[in-house]
């Protein structure tokens, strides 16, 4: 049911061809980096490693920092989403959706203009 999973004990990523092969590389990529905020970053903040929230909003600050499209990771999310559309994955994508407009606006990070 989900496109990539990580073992909270070993961090080994794995990913549901089926479903990586219709997604482009940028939206590969998020996935990833979600992924690897639950083991890597999450606890980093004081978040625990199965925070939702925690590891969307890590994966979008390094994806959006290396310059990626903000329609792919928005894309990739309602993507996954519109197949669990529960409360909680609603108010995700709500929050993924703020988090990006500030990022944008220079909220969290400032563009290098060089």
């Amino acid at each position: 049911n989900t496109p990539a999973r990580i073992g909270h004990q070993t961090g080994k990523i794995e990913v549901a061809k089926a479903k990586f092969d219709g997604y482009t590389i940028p939206m590969r990529l998020v996935i990833l980096l979600h992924e690897f905020s639950h083991k890597f970053k999450n606890p980093k903040i004081g978040l625990e490693i199965s925070n939702e929230f925690g590891a969307d909003i890590n994966a979008l600050y390094i994806y959006l920092g290396l310059g990626f499209s903000k329609i792919d990771a928005i894309c990739v999310f309602a993507n996954v989403f519109l197949k669990a559309q529960t409360d909680g994955n609603l108010a995700r994508m709500r929050k993924i959706m703020d988090y990006i407009q500030r990022f944008e606006n220079g909220e969290y990070a400032q563009k290098n203009l060089n």
